[in-house]
């Protein structure tokens, strides 16, 4: 068995213990993520850092909000541009090893920031960037040994949606967490059959994920599973933007995820639109839809959940079995891509 096999499909076990850990901290990390702390800038690379996007999107659109993502390789470059941006705020580093160089330069040059308090997510205790924080979270279970992160960026993910609906002690989206939760097992069994048929019976060489608001960051990491793990370019877009430009380039080589939002009847013929559009040019669909709305695609998988951000873990699961299957299908070995490290230093 692949790791990368190993860690996809061990994906429930680690999320609930995340679940639990962060909840149990929940009185220690109000001082961080409660009114009336109102500007956060998350830092990330690579995977991390399209995480740290959707993050931003999440904590961004709360009333009297200001949020922000950067790459730490941008920062490092450019600190005198962000420092307006970064004084007085909660900085959030994410990052799987801790021991990112470019993350651990960021780190040691906010120290000196007026006005900045920092805080990190690893996968890793007792890293360095754990010592330049003022708080860690650490959540070792879901750490990736393989190069690729999967359930590392999931546990991430779920990480920020819980820490986002604490803010505003937002109930429905913690609980719709938990019911992501207990369901992730059963819907990683569920669609593997069907995904492995699909990866024979469909050669696409290209993949496209739609999807919009706070899903853009998961969104765009569950594009770059299929480049990491499988090797085969991928790209996100927002839903309907997506016939802005790039959709020239959709035919019968691409695969094409697309992300339904669960909204009223005008904006879901919008979204049903969009998706015959795409079936039409010729490539494989793949619908992650809200429960009885009857998208058709060429594999369909159901949310049953009250609130849209929550839908990204569903993303994220099904785009991981198919870029694993894929790289299965092609004789790669998506434990170790040609070229890649699992942490960059420089």
């Amino acid at each position: 068995m692949y790791l990368t096999e190993m860690e996809i499909f061990s994906q429930q076990e680690a999320l609930e213990k995340t679940f639990d850990y962060i909840m149990g901290e929940r009185d220690s990390l109000e001082k961080y993520f409660a009114p009336p702390s109102c500007r956060y800038v998350f830092f990330g690379c690579g995977s991390s850092y399209m995480l740290a996007k959707s993050a931003a999107k999440m904590f961004s659109v709360k009333p009297g909000v200001d949020a922000y993502a950067l790459a730490g390789g941008d920062y490092l470059l450019n600190p005198e541009l962000y420092r307006p941006l970064v004084e007085n705020s909660v900085v959030v580093f994410l990052s799987r090893s801790g021991a990112t160089s470019e993350m651990l330069i960021a780190a040691k040059e906010l120290a000196s920031v007026e006005g900045v308090t920092s805080l990190v997510i690893t996968m890793k205790e007792g890293s360095e960037l754990e010592s330049l924080s003022d708080c860690a979270l650490k959540l070792p279970w879901a750490f990736d040994k393989s190069v690729c992160q999967t359930r590392t960026v999931t546990n991430f993910y779920l990480a920020l949606l819980l820490l986002c609906a604490m803010y505003d002690c937002d109930d429905a989206q913690i609980n719709d967490v938990s019911k992501a939760i207990s369901q992730t097992s059963k819907l990683l069994d569920a669609i593997r059959p069907a995904v492995r048929e699909l990866v024979v019976s469909k050669n696409f060489t290209d993949v496209v994920v739609l999807a919009d608001g706070v899903l853009c960051g998961i969104a765009e990491e569950a594009s770059l599973a299929f480049t990491e793990i499988c090797m085969v370019s991928g790209k996100y877009f927002n839903l309907l933007d997506y016939r802005h430009g790039p959709k020239v380039l959709n035919g019968a080589a691409t695969l094409t995820i697309l992300t339904m939002q669960p909204l009223s009847e005008d904006k879901t013929k919008l979204q049903g639109d969009l998706l015959s559009d795409i079936r039409a040019c010729g490539g494989t669909t793949v619908a992650i839809r809200p429960l009885g709305t009857g998208f058709e695609a060429d594999l369909a998988v159901d949310c049953d959940f009250d609130c849209f951000p929550t839908y990204g873990v569903a993303l994220i699961c099904v785009a991981q079995v198919i870029a694993y299957e894929k790289a299965v299908a092609n004789g790669v070995n998506p434990d170790q891509p040609a070229g890649l490290s699992a942490w960059i230093s420089l």
